[in-house]
């Protein structure tokens, strides 16, 4: 077997399995969504998005980089765990100080009434302490995945998903009306809990309160190069609860969360991809022909990954919607709002392989840049369309950030030659015509424009059908292998 068809083989087997696992905890997501968000209703469960979406982008910002130094670093202290883990909890215990006295603040700004501002501060206090666990946590995981210890990091993480999931119906039902709206928050922090305590006992690290900046300082550096691009497009994070919630209310912030995570779900699957690109890229990076290929083939693998789902989903939101969230009609404003999002996710997703070279090869400041363009355009877009067109207006801030992707190719084209976009943009084509026909005509009319734009992508492009043959391909293989192991 030729080298680059070894490498093809492994990273598809290696994809199989990965894409199981997030096959699992997306379902485990699905439930949590649908059981909560029917129970709360669009208001509170739009108070829920806020202060979840803010406790996001804070845990991810937080972590200052410092956990992916000490994955990477190439000759790491003896005593650096130690020293990162005594500056993630003073730092945590600081910043959940300072934001406890803020909370009032960001209730009065995101929230639309006086009961809503009161619910927002009171649920956004007892989320604070998932800020400071996540930050403690991430010493012990990171050595874990130093020491590629997978499987107990894949244990650790899946089990503190399903704490964090489905601890919360039940305090969502025994809450009723007036508490209901805490249980998601008491069962993430309930999540955190279990995380932490499940890394720290597969990786020990003795409980230290005092560091040195001298022993910091080079985790300190690196996290901060590195980290910077992702702070930026995290920002996008915080439209909903600092933007959407002002302008349009908290029950379009509950409207368009449930499209979100709709859309995050069905898309799962480009996490595996995401996840094997940097190692992959990492391997290929002085044969520019391959990294082209590489590309190349990955954006056709995402597209085919996210697209299709949407699409079908899109077509038949109309009767699945009712069915999964009661009979109101209230709750299909979130069909109509779906295209505009998970084009922006299928989009995102084909040139996520772009972004993993530029980080293998040192551009970080080029992703930066993109990033920052991106972001910017969403924020202003959202201030602009917003106030006038509403729901509307959110959706097609999704679409007019999207040429910005452009500088991302740029730099790609620059260093290795651009790649072949044929196969995604027919994909991407397809998909879609049918997720807005799914979401603007009757679903019979969707169903047949489904069928004919993917007949049309195959008779323009039939090497897409390479994509799913290579995927059994590399099933096969892998059970065949296991057959003769055993």
């Amino acid at each position: 077997m030729p080298a680059n068809e070894g490498l093809k083989g492994k990273v598809l087997r290696g994809g199989v399995s990965l894409a199981i696992r997030q096959i699992v905890i997306a379902a485990l997501s699905l439930v949590n969504i649908l059981v909560i968000a029917r129970m709360l209703g669009p208001g509170l469960y739009g108070v829920v998005t806020i202060v979840l979406s803010i406790l996001n982008f804070l845990t991810l910002t937080c972590r200052l980089g410092l956990h992916v130094y000490l994955v990477r670093a190439p000759d790491l202290d003896e005593d650096t765990p130690n020293q990162v883990q005594a500056f993630y909890n003073t730092l945590g215990i600081v910043f959940c100080g300072v934001l406890f006295g803020l909370a009032p603040v960001i209730a009065w700004w995101a929230g639309d009434s006086d009961t809503t501002r009161h619910q927002i501060t009171l649920a956004f206090w007892l989320v604070l302490p998932a800020i400071w666990l996540d930050m403690i946590c991430r010493v012990p995981t990171s050595m874990l995945e130093r020491e590629l210890k997978f499987s107990q990091v894949g244990l650790l993480e899946t089990l503190s998903r399903v704490v964090m999931y489905f601890s919360g119906i039940p305090l969502v039902v025994f809450g009723g009306k007036d508490w209901g709206y805490l249980g998601p928050i008491i069962g993430t922090v309930l999540g955190y809990v279990v995380q932490t305590s499940l890394a720290y006992y597969y990786y020990p690290i003795p409980w230290r309160w005092r560091w040195q900046w001298k022993a910091v300082k080079p985790a300190f550096n690196y996290g901060l190069a590195y980290a910077g691009s992702d702070w930026i497009m995290n920002l996008r994070r915080l439209r909903l609860p600092l933007l959407v919630s002002r302008l349009g209310g908290v029950d379009m912030v509950g409207y368009i969360s449930i499209a979100i995570r709709l859309a995050d779900q069905l898309s799962i699957l480009r996490l595996v991809v995401r996840r094997l690109s940097i190692s992959v890229m990492a391997k290929l990076l002085d044969k520019p022909e391959k990294v082209r290929s590489a590309i190349s083939r990955g954006m056709s693998y995402q597209a085919l990954l996210i697209g299709p789902l949407c699409a079908v989903f899109a077509c038949s939101s109309a009767w699945l919607i009712p069915l999964m969230f009661g009979h109101s009609e209230k709750w299909l404003i979130s069909a109509k709002i779906f295209p505009f999002i998970a084009l922006g996710t299928l989009v995102g997703g084909i040139f996520e392989l772009h972004a993993s070279t530029l980080y293998v090869t040192g551009h970080n400041g080029e992703v930066a840049q993109r990033n920052a363009w991106y972001v910017g355009i969403l924020w202003a877009a959202t201030l602009i369309l917003l106030p006038s067109m509403g729901l509307w207006g959110y959706g097609l801030s999704e679409v007019i950030a999207l040429p910005s992707f452009y500088l991302i190719h740029r730099s790609i084209a620059k260093m290795f030659g651009s790649p072949d976009y044929r196969e995604a943009f027919w994909i991407t084509l397809a998909s879609t015509v049918a997720m807005f026909a799914g979401a603007f005509l009757p679903q019979m009319q969707a169903i047949a424009i489904f069928i004919v734009s993917y007949a049309i992508a195959l008779v323009f492009c039939p090497s897409i059908l390479r994509i799913p043959l290579d995927i059994l391909a590399a099933r096969r293989s892998k059970d065949q292998k296991k057959a003769v192991v055993d």
